[in-house]
């Protein structure tokens, strides 16, 4: 290897004499490599894989991951007092609180080990000082060791989320003190509160990300003046902020414009549905109203020297002007339209107005959010519909609040006049497959025009079929329905069928699936462990496999039932034409992806999914990290927790 350093010029003895075969070294031994390497891989690969890999890769890592801790407010006793124990050390918590009386008391006790742990910390990096003063004769190896392990199991929160019914005006400040370490915050409200953002800001210097939401109808109260310490903003230091997304909040106009221009590296800033009052006030009592300028503020935001790459504004009971949306959309972000993808609307549905926009921007939109104050229903003319059905480009669609109709789906028509008439609304609705076959964050609701239908099987198997079909490549998926249905002359709330006939297995398919979220409320379901075990493989997974076995095996005559159905629904309405010219300029795609559609909403769509599943190679969701099945709040379980949560 010497040798081949010498200078290429002079003749080399190699010819005459024999030696050593040279081996260039991996990349991977390479640590300049691997740290540029290591700092492209997401936090849940570093957690689980990289740092096992040895005792190198771990040193390397030791600073970028972040161990992550959930406590659901449901859960016991017995599980808080693990979560506490594990919290020394832990980057991420996120902290859910529900109705339960006990949660004042749960919060009581994390601000005591958090206190705790905050002072630990303080005294281990006096320590560290101490160390490095020692004697020089000292096993210097040992000694790093053991200052690096403190550090480890000591280190800071940097990362908080908190979940459900929590007056964040009292609970916060008195924690505050061991957050200086904070990069992100997240709060989602189910609760009228108020949070002091000066304050805060004072306290978390590191603060990168910030997101606040008063969820359903709730308020969240921002009283300024934030800065009140602070005469001239030019002499405040600059804040870290880099994200910002308030949503159903109450804030001063001119309070948000101090903050700006202490803001440089902002990149994200969202206002979405700003309250002018609480609408949850008594009634009878008058409050102030907050009045916001969308105009002015737009016109503060160009004076600054920002560099977003995504905005949004919109106030809740006050909509933005033809002018004011286009501004909003292309004047705001200094990125050219063609290099924009981020795009959020506050509306229900997708207007006549955003499509003609969205169209001056074509191909290029990877990112939608769509929000509104409550579940809204998209009538037959949903724009929303128009746009999937021709956005190939589109990546993210996040309208959690938008309530889609079933029958967009339903391509052959199989909901009409088995639950629906022969005749009437559905023939006013066109269904379409969506082109944007590489989505891979869904978050989206949905309706039926007969409102029976929603809880059916057919509706079921026709939503999970065709999402499993048409978005192979989805990973975060969040599906929910509408809130509130009439049956008879009363009023229930709706849940997807979640029982083997439903077809929740064909969502299998999505072999790429990381996250997964299935209403947004505690329901009642009457679940068999066969009809979600086929999730997991476990030492009884060849006994449930027996059981799912049998099941099928008893279907014989819905199947049948089935076939007839689709007999007479050809021989009255004729083979399905929902297909279109711009589908069928897809080619052969197009061509095999109606081929694979042909049992949508079928039972036989199921039957040859378990077929599938009934055997030992068959593994299911390798990538899931969280699964939530109707329950309060977005925190999710493995799926063995969650299975053994809704069938014990």
């Amino acid at each position: 290897q010497q040798q081949e350093l010498r200078d290429p010029t002079t003749p080399s003895a190699s010819r005459a004499t024999p030696t050593a075969t040279t081996i260039t070294p991996s990349p991977l031994r390479i640590p300049e490599v691997l740290d540029h390497i290591f700092s492209c891989v997401d936090n849940h690969s570093l957690c689980q894989s990289v740092i096992l890999v040895c005792r190198q890769w771990f040193w390397m890592n030791r600073h970028r991951a972040i161990r992550g801790l959930i406590f659901d407010g449901y859960s016991d006793a017995q599980k808080l007092d693990k979560v506490l124990l594990r919290l020394p050390g832990a980057g991420r918590l996120c902290w859910f609180t529900g109705r339960d009386a006990s949660r004042e008391a749960h919060w009581a006790q994390l601000r005591k080990v958090l206190k705790r742990n905050h002072d630990q910390f303080l005294q281990n990096q006096l320590r560290q000082y101490q160390y490095v003063d020692q004697d020089s004769s000292s096993d210097e190896e040992l000694q790093e060791d053991s200052i690096t392990k403190r550090l480890l199991a000591d280190a800071p929160l940097r990362e908080l989320e908190i979940v459900g019914i929590i007056d964040i005006g009292t609970s916060l400040p008195p924690i505050l003190p061991c957050l200086y370490a904070l990069t992100r915050l997240q709060l989602e409200l189910r609760c009228d509160t108020t949070l002091q953002m000066g304050q805060l800001l004072r306290a978390c210097p590191l603060l990168n990300d910030l997101h606040a939401t008063a969820l359903s109808t709730h308020c969240l109260e921002l009283p300024g003046p934030w800065f009140p310490f602070v005469k001239d903003s030019h002499k405040q230091r600059p804040l870290r902020l880099s994200s910002l997304v308030l949503e159903r909040v109450r804030l001063p106009q001119y309070s948000l414009e101090d903050l700006l221009p202490i803001t440089p590296q902002l990149r994200e800033l969202k206002l979405i549905g700003l309250l002018k009052v609480n609408p949850a006030q008594p009634q009878g009592e008058v409050w102030p109203s907050v009045q916001y300028d969308p105009t002015r503020f737009f016109q503060h935001i160009r004076s600054l020297d920002l560099s977003l790459r995504s905005f949004h504004f919109s106030i809740r009971d006050q909509p933005l002007s033809t002018p004011e949306l286009r501004e909003m959309m292309f004047d705001i972000v200094q990125l050219s339209p063609g290099s924009r993808g981020e795009w959020t609307f506050w509306t229900p549905d997708l207007t006549p107005t955003m499509l003609r926009n969205l169209k001056e921007v074509p191909n290029v939109v990877t990112t939608l959010e769509i929000f509104c104050e409550t579940m809204s229903n998209c009538g037959p003319d949903s724009g929303l519909h128009r746009y999937l059905c021709a956005s190939p480009h589109l990546m993210h669609l996040r309208a959690p609040m938008t309530a889609y109709l079933v029958e967009h789906l339903d391509l052959h028509q199989r909901l009409r006049g088995r639950y629906l008439p022969a005749a009437g609304p559905a023939q006013t609705i066109q269904p379409g497959i969506w082109k944007c076959r590489n989505l891979q964050t869904l978050h989206l609701a949905f309706h039926s025009r007969r409102d029976s239908t929603l809880s059916s099987p057919t509706n079921a198997r026709l939503i999970f079929g065709y999402l499993s079909r048409v978005c192979p490549q989805l990973r975060d998926l969040a599906i929910f329905t509408t809130e509130s249905c009439m049956l008879n002359s009363r009023i229930y709330a709706p849940v997807l069928h979640m029982r083997l006939q439903g077809g929740f297995c064909l969502l299998a398919r999505l072999k790429n699936l990381e996250r997964l979220r299935i209403g947004s409320s505690e329901r009642l379901i009457a679940y068999k462990s066969w009809d979600l075990k086929w999730m997991v493989t476990n030492k009884d997974s060849l006994m449930d496999r027996r059981q799912r076995r049998k099941i099928v095996s008893e279907w014989g005559e819905l199947l049948v039932e089935d076939d007839k159905q689709e007999a007479l629904r050809i021989l009255t309405h004729g083979q399905s034409s929902s297909s279109t010219s711009e589908e069928e300029d897809g080619g052969s795609g197009m061509a095999e992806l109606r081929r694979e559609l042909q049992h949508l909403g079928l039972l036989v769509d199921v039957k040859e999914m378990m077929d599938e599943m009934d055997s030992d190679e068959f593994q299911c969701w390798k990538s899931l990290r969280k699964i939530s099945l109707y329950r309060d709040g977005e925190v999710g379980l493995r799926p063995d927790q969650e299975i053994q949560r809704l069938i014990s």
